[in-house]
């Protein structure tokens, strides 16, 4: 893959991705113009759709292989970083666009547009060629909802929110919805809405239904107003205004360029509501300084902030909403008349949630004016709280509904109730779900090993959104009747009921397989803040420990005392690692396993040496220990001996990580040596 793919794959991460976003809807709109700016703007040398283009594999079943595989490469190197596959769904929005009547296409023609864009011909590809990347859509929305609202909140449909006649297309479609000039509109049309409304945000029906009423839409794209004449595709357009409409915080801009939200949550606490901000950003500072003597200062190592010198939370201030500004940072709160609730991992207390979580319990506060619709969501497909709450709470807000505990058990249920009733709840919808994934449960050592967990602390599976009702989930092969009824629910199905032995075991539903591990117990050095030991005074240790410090931790004795034992000391063996390895490990024969970092540039080296690069090498010294040195470079592994001996892994480590790790690294050499380390590896993990 060249520079250029890479250099515009950079560019439309950060513009369209990057933490600028955090907290916004966003949407991956590209258009001819979009792409002309973006080239220009970043001195990008080629167009868009040539640098895609150029690593097509025309006249095979799957034309975007080589893309994909680029992709997987990529993700290896960086778990976290946008999948390196935008610029081709970029150019699936461009053709997307271009959806008009001319002299050769329909309206409503396609295939004919992407296909012309990316190769000069109009049937090179078809729509018996699409299906990837329908899929590189999903692992993008996957990917999105992973990091939390930090890189933006997603927007991109659920496959069952598609039209059946845009199944594959629909995605792309939903990004050319609405244009630059569109979203700088939709405040305004939000706040002459909101001055002659009774509730906020209103629904995606309503908010359409007024544009007409009012001939709004005339200030609006053709996109727009096509998707809005245009049965098929008026739900999804109005699922996507609505979500703007349900985060904006009253500003002139939804997402102000190069200024970070910090989002207001309420939290219950004690009986008291209170104000916290949460900041997804990369940088947290301890304090932030706001107007109006507003201040933010951070709790411990997390991204919450206590919150001082706004008034509580009460009717006026939830049901207008609150916004402050700071330099390069605004807090605020969107307007809302339905207030939720749910238990926050973090926090430790009740907090304010975007939707509803099935399986959990919730307290729902409603203002007057959305009353009726809570009630309505309830009696439909609430387990428990359907009844209100009527005894006299000082935290509840003035003239507010209260019901709790709030549970949905039944997450199908629930989402034709909210597609049904929607009014004030219709935008609290759970999270779209688009791949199978574990979440929850006691990870042992998430440092070694992040799919180990205790033994009894098993985690909860959930399913996607496009699968319910269309497989069985099997664990370890085979079907637990114990889980039939969470999977028949739609809820996260608890593991941790199948009593699993330890090991490695397998979860597989519709086709998508997952691997996790249970363990009694994970052995960790802890890390050493302190030393204690016996000082030294004129050659005499004192009688009693203590901490010893910096002073006299050279002279202190500490752990046993083996001046009178005679030297055996093995021969130190010294080996060259590469720095510009992603991964490099050691995997001795006893079942320890090492990850070795280069060391750091040391403060003098420029001022001596400033015209010297650093060493590409870095030295590792094995003294009295045997094993396997690995180094992961471009995905892939290499390896050689370090006086290898026979593979013996014991308990005396981790000898679920180390298989892990040889197993992994399996290709790394092809000397026997080697192989008898894989072969103990598979040993330990049947």
């Amino acid at each position: 893959m060249d520079h250029s793919y890479q250099a515009w794959q950079d560019v439309l991460a950060e513009e369209f991705f990057g933490r600028q976003h955090a907290g916004h809807p966003t949407l991956f709109y590209v258009d001819d113009d979009v792409e002309r700016d973006l080239r220009h703007g970043y001195g990008l040398e080629e167009p868009l759709p040539s640098c895609a283009s150029r690593f097509l594999r025309l006249g095979t079943a799957d034309p975007y292989s080589a893309l994909d595989e680029y992709r997987w490469r990529q993700w290896k190197q960086d778990k976290q970083g946008v999948p390196a596959f935008l610029p081709l769904l970029a150019c699936s929005v461009i053709a997307a666009s271009r959806m008009v009547n001319d002299l050769n296409h329909r309206a409503t023609t396609y295939h004919a547009r992407f296909s012309e864009l990316l190769t000069g011909d109009d049937k090179q590809l078809g729509s018996q060629n699409y299906e990837p990347i329908s899929r590189m859509w999903q692992v993008l929305a996957s990917w999105q909802h992973s990091q939390r609202g930090a890189r933006g909140l997603c927007t991109l449909p659920a496959p069952a929110d598609l039209p059946s006649n845009r199944s594959m297309i629909g995605f792309a479609q939903s990004q050319a919805l609405l244009s630059g000039a569109d979203r700088s509109f939709l405040p305004r049309l939000f706040r002459s809405l909101r001055e002659h409304g009774t509730t906020w945000p209103l629904p995606g029906d309503a908010l359409l239904a007024q544009i007409e009423i009012r001939g709004m839409e005339q200030h609006l794209s053709k996109n727009f107003r096509n998707a809005l004449a245009e049965k098929d595709f008026r739900p999804l357009l109005a699922k996507l205004i609505g979500n703007y409409a349900a985060s904006w915080d009253g500003s002139d801009e939804l997402v102000p360029t190069g200024v970070t939200r910090a989002e207001l949550v309420v939290r219950l606490d004690a009986g008291r509501l209170s104000w916290v901000a949460r900041l997804r950003s990369a940088e947290q500072p301890e304090r932030i300084d706001l107007a109006g003597g507003v201040v933010l200062e951070r709790l411990g190592d997390t991204a919450y902030y206590e919150v001082t010198g706004l008034p509580a939370p009460d009717a006026n201030t939830l049901s207008k909403g609150i916004r402050r500004n700071g330099d390069g940072l605004v807090l605020s709160r969107p307007a809302a008349s339905v207030l939720v609730l749910a238990r926050d991992d973090v926090l430790g207390v009740w907090a304010g949630t975007d939707g509803f979580r099935p399986g959990e319990a919730h307290v729902v506060l409603a203002a007057p004016a959305a009353r009726r619709d809570v009630q309505r969501l309830l009696d439909r497909a609430a387990t428990s709280g359907r009844s209100a709450d009527t005894g006299k709470l000082a935290w509840v807000p003035q003239g507010w509904s209260l019901h709790k505990p709030v549970v949905f058990n039944d997450t199908v249920t629930l989402r034709a109730a909210l597609k049904e009733v929607q009014g004030a709840v219709g935008l609290l919808e759970p999270p779209v779900q688009f791949k199978l994934r574990l979440e929850g449960g006691l990870r042992l050592a998430p440092s070694l090993d992040r799919s180990l967990y205790l033994r009894g602390g098993e985690p909860q599976v959930v399913l996607p959104d496009t699968a319910e009702g269309t497989g069985v989930l099997l664990v370890d092969g085979k079907e637990r009747p114990e889980l039939r009824k969470a999977v028949a629910a739609g809820r996260p199905a608890p593991l941790a009921v199948l009593r699993l032995e330890p090991g490695r075991h397998t979860v597989s539903y519709a086709g998508a397989t997952i691997e996790f591990a249970t363990a009694d117990q994970a052995l960790v050095e802890p890390k050493v803040d302190t030393v204690c030991g016996f000082t030294v005074v004129d050659g005499a240790a004192s009688a009693t420990p203590s901490v010893l410090d910096e002073g006299a931790l050279p002279a202190g004795v500490t752990g046993a005392d083996c001046s009178g034992v005679t030297s055996r000391d093995a021969e130190t063996t010294m080996e060259l690692c590469r720095r510009d390895a992603d991964e490099v490990l050691f995997a001795a024969a006893d079942g320890r396993l090492w990850t070795l970092r280069a060391p750091d540039q040391p403060d003098w080296w420029a001022e001596r040496l400033p015209d010297t690069p650093a060493p590409l090498r870095f030295e590792a010294g094995f003294h009295g220990i045997g094993g396997w040195l690995l180094e992961r470079r471009n995905g892939r592994w290499r390896g050689r001996p370090v006086n290898p001996g026979t593979p013996k892994p014991t308990n005396t480590g981790n000898p679920q990580a180390w298989a892990q790790a040889v197993l992994n690294a399996q290709q790394a050499s092809g000397e026997p040596s080697w192989a008898a380390y894989v072969q103990a590896a598979k040993e330990l993990n049947r």
